[in-house]
């Protein structure tokens, strides 16, 4: 999962900023307030040129084996006066995996903070124009009208903004599915596990998970809870979207969580021993392309069924 890039990204900024920034190792890609205006004093940078300067890390967090087209993000969480948090992400890859499943850096941005409890987002920056399977992702935000997305290429001087009206006109959303719910916003499912699992660490953060997710539209509410080697253990909620397609998946959520834990060790990352995914019985079922996705890494998946 881990690349060294990431690591060398640091060594390029001076030692004070450097130190800062070696924080994102150990904050699962985040940076908060005070460390961005501490490194705008640093670097005698503004605002919005410290994204600009940020967002080459933010694209060496790139796995990309099959089309070795490196993609960054980082959003900034909603805050009503001042700067909100910095969230970073990148395209995600996964070999012998279809396509369709990969993770783009918009949609990673938009999972860590989403996962760190993010109600609302002020703003997105990538480095190549969204696509349009990212802006229908991007579509079912809370408050997308109000989000601004900054398209900065990297090596280049040119920076374009546009709002959502912008990159999809006409759109398709929620509302034409008499949806009031976006993702990412606070509303909650109640999830209840049976015994044994109540007593089961997995399960229970898997549970937590799949109650945070967003499913309007099918209502199969589900969470993927992986056990890290080291202990740790890391989460994805499922994303759902108005136009089907663009949903995101509880495993792909957790494989942008893995990717960010891995920072913290790169040198001897941790790899996944155990897979519990929990969802709501509902039409539809993410079991199958969860087992497949990580059987891919030799990983054995236990699902409950609420």
């Amino acid at each position: 999962m881990i690349a060294p890039t990431f690591h060398k990204q640091l060594t390029r900024f001076p030692s004070v900023a450097a130190a800062i920034l070696d924080n994102l190792k150990h904050q699962k890609g985040r940076l908060d307030p005070k460390q961005s205006q501490s490194l705008m004093r640093c670097l005698n940078i503004p605002w919005d040129e410290l994204l600009e300067t940020l967002l080459p890390l933010a694209t060496a967090l790139t796995v990309n084996p099959i089309s070795r087209f490196p993609v960054g993000a980082i959003v900034e969480g909603y805050r009503e006066s001042g700067h909100g948090p910095l969230y970073f992400g990148a395209n995600l890859e996964m070999p012998e995996i279809p396509l369709k499943l990969t993770v783009h850096a918009e949609q990673a941005a938009v999972c860590n903070a989403w996962h760190q409890r993010e109600t609302r987002l002020r703003q997105l920056i990538v480095n190549n124009a969204p696509c349009g399977h990212c802006r229908q992702f991007l579509n079912e935000l809370n408050h997308i009208d109000d989000i601004i997305v900054t398209i900065k290429r990297l090596n280049s001087k040119k920076i374009a903004r546009y709002q959502m009206a912008d990159l999809l006109s006409d759109s398709f959303g929620p509302a034409n599915l008499n949806q009031t719910d976006r993702l990412m916003s606070s509303a909650s499912t109640e999830i209840q596990l049976a015994e044994p699992y109540t007593k089961d660490a997995l399960a229970v953060a898997a549970a937590d998970a799949a109650a945070n997710s967003y499913a309007p539209y099918t209502q199969c509410y589900s969470g993927v809870a992986l056990q890290l080697s080291n202990g740790q253990i890391i989460t994805g909620q499922y994303a759902e979207n108005a136009a089907f397609n663009p949903s995101m998946t509880a495993i792909e959520s957790a494989m942008v969580n893995w990717r960010l834990a891995d920072l913290a060790t790169p040198e001897n990352p941790a790899h996944v021993t155990h897979a519990v995914l929990v969802e709501k019985k509902a039409m539809i079922s993410h079991r199958e392309i969860t087992e497949n996705i990580l059987s891919s890494y030799g990983i054995k998946l236990t699902t409950v069924v609420v």
